[in-house]
This record gives structure tokens, sequence and C-alpha cells, in this order.
């Protein structure tokens, strides 16, 4: 079978927040506010140039801050061979941020549900926190506890749930005490069917390594949590990879595509990170950068396939063989077949000489 590669983590939708052009500070801050306001628009051409150019097959085009349902629906059924949605909460945690209304978890677990059911949608994600009410007074048990009606439609739906871990500068959305890994570990225990995807694996700022620590432990504790490579370093990636509670089978590649993440040198290598008052201008290349973290990774192929795209197309339920069956003969046309190739016999007559089809080498006294 080809290589399949498939990006668990793309977000194909973007803003144009005019900030700089109003003259106002560009901060996370700032950039929070406005993403989760303004309405973004489609960029899937530009993400298929990216995959195109790098053989990425397929990506799971998923939401986060104020990325709409609609226009991921409206991707997978433009491009349904390249695209598969993942759905979340996305109006409900936005009238919740806003003050417009208290966060229902009913209401957030009815969106979702209502968008699994529609041609395309295969998981829930990104989920920018494991805590999805805004409200800071809010305690951490009583937000996570409203994660249980949206892990309820995961679990019916039987599909998995991606959720975002790791230190980001977006201050609400993503505070720190909601995107530590181990709070996912209630949901593990409470949902050991429901196939939980730890986000950026800790890492996001890829520096740091207390909660990519804690990532993998959580990984390590339940068969039915994997971790998603996007913004981990190389060595990071090859630490899960290595460990016998962990391995090939229980990663999955994520870029993050169209995330304002930026890269920054030190001591000699890149890593991610998210200066508070310098969030990136252009669209970052993080499938570039993620796809050389796995290169460095001395695997067997076998193992690499896993992790490229062969653990999540399993997760998505997607028919890999088939789609790279389809894809052969679109591109090179049928497979040639023996019944179309007919036995051409002239080689016998050539030289005066004719030769029974019948006679071996072995008749001939060779042997």
């Amino acid at each position: 079978m080809a290589r399949f590669v498939m990006d668990a983590h793309v977000h194909a939708q973007r803003w144009s927040p005019g900030i700089v052009r109003r003259g106002e500070a560009f901060t996370y801050r700032s950039l929070e506010k406005v993403i989760m306001s303004d309405r973004p628009w489609d960029n899937s051409r530009a993400l298929l140039q990216d995959m195109d150019r790098l053989g990425i097959n397929m990506a799971a085009l998923n939401i986060a801050f104020n990325q709409r349902n609609e226009m991921i629906h409206a991707q997978i059924q433009k491009y349904p061979d390249r695209f598969v949605g993942f759905t979340g909460p996305v109006d409900t945690q936005r009238e919740a941020y806003f003050g417009q209304e208290k966060y229902d978890a009913d209401k957030a677990a009815r969106e979702c549900d209502y968008w699994l059911s529609q041609k395309g949608f295969v998981g829930i994600g990104e989920m920018v926190s494991v805590l999805p009410d805004p409200d800071l007074d809010v305690s951490i048990d009583d937000n996570l506890r409203k994660m249980i009606p949206l892990m309820e439609v995961a679990q019916q739906h039987k599909v998995p749930i991606l959720i975002h871990t790791g230190c980001i500068a977006y201050p609400m959305m993503c505070r720190l005490r909601a995107v530590d890994p181990v709070l996912i570990d209630d949901l593990a225990v409470r949902f050991p069917e429901v196939s939980i995807i730890v986000g950026h694996m800790g890492t996001n700022s890829s520096f740091t390594n207390d909660l990519p620590d804690r990532a993998r432990q959580l990984a390590a504790r339940h068969e039915h949590v994997y971790l998603e490579t996007c913004q981990a370093m190389h060595d990071q990636i090859e630490r899960a990879y290595l460990d016998p509670q962990i391995g090939a089978d229980k990663l999955v590649f994520g870029t993050d595509w169209g995330a304002s993440i930026s890269y920054h040198r030190v001591d000699g290598k890149i890593y991610a990170g998210t200066p508070a008052d310098r969030p990136p201008r252009t669209l970052v290349l993080h499938q570039d950068w993620a796809t050389r973290q796995m290169d460095k990774i001395e695997m067997p192929e076998e193992d690499r396939a896993k992790i490229l795209g062969l653990n999540f197309a399993r997760l998505c339920k997607i028919d890999v063989e088939s789609r790279l069956r389809a894809a052969q003969e679109k591109q090179y046309g049928a497979q040639i077949l023996n019944g179309d190739v007919p036995t051409d016999g002239t080689w016998r007559t050539l030289g005066g000489k004719e030769y029974p089809e019948a006679e071996t080498l072995e008749k001939r006294g060779k042997f």
C-alpha cells in the first residue's frame, strides 16, 4: 500500500482582524476578542496547496474559537476526498464568551449532535480547552463536569474528541488551568469507550516540558487516549514513541495549519511559541515544521505509516485502501489486468529454432 498521510489538526478558516490598520496594539488579548466576534473566511485552497506540495493526502478540519461549523460543512462537501470535519459548540461558547447568556452544556451537546449527523463530520474538536465555560468564576470541577454532555455525544456517535492542551497566550479561552492534560484524566476514566486525542501532546509552546510530561502520563494510563503531535519537537515525539506504554499505535500526526503560532530559534533549535505581545501577522508554514520533526526520528516505516495517517484514519473510520485505490485510478488510470495482456510466443521461433513451450532448462541438460 502506498504511503497515506493525514493531518489530524488543521484550521482552514482565517480572519482579517484589522487591528494594526486601526492603530491598536496587536496582542493575543486583542486578537482573541476579534476572532471570537468576527466571521472568518474560507482558506481551504491555501491549505490544499500546502498539502499537495508536501504529499499530505487528507486533513481533518477542526473548529477553534469562532470558526464556523457551517464553513467546515461547505469545505468538506466541496473537497470530500481531501477533508473530513470536526465539530464543536461554536455558537454556544461565543455567546457565553460575550456574556450574552450563560454557557449551557446541554445546548453545546445539541449543537455538536446536530453537526455530527451531517455528512462528513467524524469527530469533535478542537476544543480549545478542557474547561468549556469561559466564566472564570466557575470552579474547575464544575466546569469540567460541563464536558460530560459533549463526551456523551461523542460516545453516542462513536467518534473521537480532540482537546487542546499546552501553554498558549490567548488569555481567556486557553487560560493555563484549562489546558492542563491532567484534567482530561477524569474524562478518560468516565468514558473508556470514547477515543480522546490530546491536542499538541501538551506542548503548544514547545520550549517547556512539564505539560508534555503530564500528557505522556495520561496516554500511558489509558488505552483510548492518543497524543497528537503538532508543535511538539522531535525529541518530545520520540520520547512518547519509545515509551512502551504509548508507542507508535497511540500517536497521530497533526500540524495546526492555520493557527496563529510562531517559531523561534533557541540554542540552535526551532521551538513553537506565542509571545503575548507578538502574534504572527502572516500564515505560518506549520506543516513544513511538523513534517521535519517526524523526519528526524528514526523508526521502522511501518511505525511511521501508523503515526502519519493510519492511526487517525482508523479513529475516523476512513477506508484508506479504497481511497488510495481510487486516487491511483484517477491519476494513473486503471490497473493493467492479466486478461488484457495476451501471450506473445513470437520469441519461440526467433533464429529459425522453435522452442517447445514445455521445454525446461532441466530437460535441456543444464542441471
